[in-house]
């Protein structure tokens, strides 16, 4: 298979990503709970994780929401593995390894399928968005939590922040066929797919409002899960890539430093039309 097919394959399932992934729903889900609750109002939801990783998030739609079934799906062994063993014994929770470009289930199975962190380092989205509208029910519910990393913002710092997003990461993605700025394209994507009620919120992850503390802990699982592949994929030396991740860590730290991710999440219904078009 040719290097650009794999995505972001390997830094997504690394060690450090498990880590990550913590991180991650320790600073988010504050805030997107609060989301999925007006999206999964009803215990008796059939809901589908695509893309589950570690089942950080599959565990608290159970264990928080009270949803009766959810099904995580995975295509990294090692991160089901450790779902399975973290909250296996978790009743209405399930996990299973797949392939997201073709989910193992019959049509309209769901009443709400939601794929979180993924979107941005897969070759084709558009078709895991399709296997989610197909396995959806008619007037059922797409939720997307796409990244975007032109939606990054450090002050102070040594080095520009947005040229390394852009360009260094930029060429890494481009290389891994992979879009790292996917979260700002949900909304039209939603459109084109003939899917309707789109809605935009964003997560607010900043030193406000998640504190130093957290933001660092991502900052620092980022560095160590994608130094070597931006490294690697962009052409710029593993030193370079470093040392801009650790400017930014170094502002998060500072007292008179701010930082804010902007995390899109997009929901839209899924209409008969969607289903007719795919």
């Amino acid at each position: 298979m040719a290097e650009r097919e794999y995505g972001q394959k390997e830094p997504m399932e690394n060690e450090a990503m498990v880590r990550t992934l913590a991180a991650q729903a320790s600073a988010i889900w504050p805030q997107e709970k609060e989301l999925l609750r007006r999206i999964m109002g009803r215990p008796d939801l059939n809901v589908l994780d695509v893309g589950c990783g570690t089942g950080e998030i599959s565990s608290r739609l159970v264990k928080e929401l009270g949803l009766r079934s959810v099904t995580g799906i995975d295509l990294a062994e090692s991160h089901i593995r450790l779902a399975q063993e973290r909250y296996g014994g978790i009743d209405g929770l399930t996990f299973l390894t797949g392939d997201v470009t073709a989910l193992p289930f019959e049509a309209s199975k769901f009443d709400v399928a939601l794929c979180r962190h993924m979107l941005q380092a897969v070759p084709d989205p558009i078709a895991v968005l399709r296997e989610m509208i197909r396995v959806v029910k008619p007037e059922g519910t797409l939720y997307v939590l796409a990244e975007d990393y032109g939606m990054l913002f450090f002050h102070p710092t040594r080095f520009d922040t947005d040229e390394f997003f852009a360009v260094y990461g930029g060429k890494a993605s481009a290389k891994a066929n992979s879009d790292l700025r996917q979260g700002r394209k949900m909304p039209s994507v939603f459109a084109s797919l003939q899917c309707a009620e789109i809605k935009a919120d964003y997560v607010c992850v900043d030193t406000l409002r998640v504190g130093r503390e957290a933001f660092t802990e991502i900052l620092v699982h980022w560095r160590d899960g994608f130094e070597e592949w931006i490294s690697r994929y962009s052409g710029y030396p593993l030193k370079d890539v470093r040392n801009r991740f650790n400017d930014m860590i170094e502002c998060v730290r500072r007292e008179d430093g701010y930082a804010l991710w902007l995390v899109p999440c997009v929901s839209a219904r899924v209409t008969k039309e969607a289903k007719e078009r795919r």
